[in-house]
């Protein structure tokens, strides 16, 4: 799912922030420093079987990533929310293997390159 999307879209990046490049940087930025607190969370949480909290976490970088123009962690962060509300257990491992995957793929770039 996630594999065939792009770490980052920056038409989509510019497209969520009104053609502003100073905003988009600051979105991205935002993200970025917030990215590391996810991980933490959604480690402990799956680890600890917190699933309502996990989702909580989940839904918020899911809408976080909507404004960032990063598409692979919206399309993770969407199926693995989506899972959670479903109950689709047998999904959780892989979901968070994949949000946690592109989470650091998106560390990799820590600026949006514009």
């Amino acid at each position: 799912m996630s594999s065939t999307s792009h770490a980052i879209d920056l038409n989509l990046a510019l497209e969520r922030a009104g053609g502003n490049q100073d905003l988009a940087r600051e979105l991205y930025q935002m993200l970025q420093n917030e990215l590391p607190g996810y991980l933490e969370k959604i480690d402990t949480l799956y680890q600890g079987g917190d699933l309502a909290s996990l989702q909580e976490v989940i839904h918020k970088l899911n809408g976080a990533s909507t404004y960032c123009g990063v598409p692979a962690l919206k399309e993770a962060a969407s199926s693995l929310e989506s899972n959670l509300k479903q109950g689709v257990e047998s999904s959780y491992a892989s979901g968070v293997a994949q949000v946690v995957a592109e989470i650091t793929r998106l560390q990799q770039t820590p600026e949006l390159p514009l």
